[in-house]
C-alpha cells in the first residue's frame, strides 16, 4: 500500500464496540471469544464462520457472547484491529529512517509484507468480505479505506514535486495504481497460498514492487542529476 499505512477501521460500520465486562473474568472472556473469532474467521471465512462456531471454540455460552459484542460483524472488525494497527507499525519510518532510495523503500515494503505475512489469514478473509458481504458494509468499509489511502499518497507525491524531486502528474491516479500494486501483491502472493512465504521470498516480492514505484515516479531534471544535493533516486511508497 501506499504509505505503506494500514488503513484504519472508521466509520459506522467500524464505531468502537460498546466495552462490557470490564471486570478480570469479563476481560478473560471477552479475550477468549476474540481469540475464538481470529480462528474462526481465519479457518472459515467471514461468511461461514457463525456465532456458534465462535462461542463453542471459546468454551462460552451463546448469552456471554452477546454481554460483549453485538453482532457477528462486530467482532469481526475488533479482531480485525490489531492486524491492522500492526500493519501501520510496521513500516515506521523512525526505524528504517527518513531515506527514500530505492534500498529504505525494499526495507519498508519488506517489513509491510512480513507483517501481512504475520496477519494473512484474517487480513485475507477482511479482503474477500469486502468482494461479498455487501449487506455488511464491509465493501463501502473497504472503499473508504482505499479513498483515504489513496488521499495521503497523493499528498505525499504533491510534496515530492513541490520539493523539485519528481516532476508533474496525475498525483491521485498514479497513488491508485502504484498502492494496488502493493495490494494485490500481499494478497495474490502472501494471503492466498496454503503456506506462508520464506524471509528470502517477502524480500523478493518486496524488491520488486519498489522497483516498480522507483521506475513509475515521473522524473524532473534536478530530482535525476545524482550531483543535486539530497537528490536521491524515489522508490517506493513512504509514511507522510
Amino acid at each position: 500500500m501506499s504509505e505503506l499505512e494500514a488503513p484504519s477501521v472508521t466509520g459506522d460500520t467500524a464505531k468502537q464496540p460498546v466495552r462490557r465486562g470490564k471486570n478480570v473474568r469479563g476481560l478473560r472472556t471477552r479475550q477468549e471469544l476474540l481469540d475464538a473469532a481470529l480462528s474462526c474467521f481465519s479457518e472459515y471465512g467471514y461468511a461461514r464462520t457463525r456465532i456458534s462456531d465462535i462461542v463453542f471454540r471459546a468454551g462460552v455460552s451463546q448469552g456471554n457472547f452477546y454481554r460483549h459484542f453485538q453482532s457477528k460483524n462486530e467482532i469481526f472488525l475488533e479482531a480485525l484491529r490489531p492486524s491492522l494497527d500492526e500493519l501501520a507499525a510496521s513500516t515506521s519510518r523512525a526505524v528504517v529512517g527518513d531515506g527514500v532510495d530505492l534500498a529504505t523503500m525494499t526495507a519498508l515494503t519488506t517489513s509491510y509484507f512480513a507483517s501481512y505475512s504475520r496477519n494473512r489469514h484474517i487480513l485475507r478473509v477482511m479482503r474477500e468480505a469486502a468482494a461479498s458481504s455487501a449487506d455488511d458494509g464491509f465493501a463501502e468499509l473497504w472503499l473508504r479505506q482505499r479513498a483515504s489511502y489513496v488521499e495521503r499518497t497523493a499528498r505525499w507525491l504533491r510534496r515530492l514535486h513541490v520539493q523539485g524531486r519528481i516532476g508533474e502528474t496525475d498525483f491521485e491516479l498514479l497513488a491508485d495504481v502504484l498502492g494496488s500494486a502493493i495490494e494485490q501483491t500481499a494478497y495474490v502472493h502472501i494471503g492466498l497460498p496454503a503456506e506462508a512465504p520464506r524471509p528470502e521470498r517477502i524480500h523478493e516480492l518486496a524488491a520488486a514492487v519498489s522497483g516498480v514505484w522507483h521506475r513509475s515516479l515521473p522524473r524532473t531534471e534536478d530530482a535525476a542529476d545524482p550531483s543535486r544535493p539530497g537528490s536521491e533516486h524515489v522508490a517506493g511508497a513512504v509514511t507522510g
